[in-house]
């Protein structure tokens, strides 16, 4: 009888060890959602879904940088100013359009939500400050996370065609900003960032004018280069 009570109460036992915790909920409901239309010029067009749990969707239409969707996660602080903006502005007090006297200027619509229940404000770039203040916040946001959003691209411009990269080294005493403006107008390059305390620098090109060998070997003979290699690969 005791082994039996000593084997139950160690079986018992093991199994609240073993009991794997629930992992925390988390408030997925929408937050806040902005959507950008067009104009006359090269408005970007766009929307961002923002949630409550720091999850945030965007969706590029027109004039941006990036086209389609791209999902990222706000940190902890920026989460918390967030909602600390959406109720400072308080959007429920807004009719749900406001009337603009300017001609073809950039329009969006803002989005607000509690619950079940949603109330956006649309107008252009007259409505009042906080209204414009919480869209600017908006932006920031995407723009830390390496979206362009507040400048509209030129679909013809050709530097969006330099999609690919490479990572260049460059000589300890080479200017990398003047040394990518000596490229000639049949070569287009970006500079994208510095990738290390060295002169190593994310370098864009265009994927259709050469291949990945192609374009390191050219790197490698121009005079103030000390390496090329092919770019990280990211998870993105």
């Amino acid at each position: 009888m005791r082994t039996t009570l000593l084997l139950l109460l160690f079986a018992a036992l093991f199994a609240c060890k073993t009991r794997k915790e629930a992992p925390p909920k988390t408030d997925s409901t929408n937050l806040i959602r902005l959507v950008t239309q067009g104009c006359r010029g090269y408005c970007p067009v766009f929307s961002i879904d923002f949630r409550s749990n720091g999850s945030a969707t965007y969706e590029g239409t027109r004039f941006v940088e990036k086209i389609g969707k791209m999902d990222f996660q706000l940190t902890q602080e920026e989460l918390n100013k967030l909602k600390a903006e959406v109720q400072k502005t308080n959007l429920w007090q807004y009719p749900g359009n406001i009337e603009s006297r300017i001609a073809d200027a950039p329009y969006a619509t803002l989005t607000a939500y509690d619950g079940g229940k949603s109330h956006p404000v649309s107008g252009s770039i007259d409505r009042p400050k906080p209204i414009l203040e919480l869209e600017i916040f908006l932006k920031d946001l995407a723009e830390a996370h390496g979206l362009k959003v507040k400048k509209g691209v030129n679909p013809d411009d050709p530097m969006l065609k330099l999609t690919a990269q490479v990572v260049v080294k460059l000589k300890p005493d080479i200017n990398a900003g003047n040394w990518a403006g000596k490229f000639g107008e049949d070569i287009k390059v970006r500079l994208v960032r510095r990738v290390s305390t060295e002169n190593n620098w994310l370098l864009a090109y265009n994927p259709a004018q050469f291949t990945e060998k192609q374009f390191i070997d050219l790197l490698k003979d121009i005079e103030g280069v000390l390496d090329a290699t092919p770019a990280p690969k990211t998870g993105n």
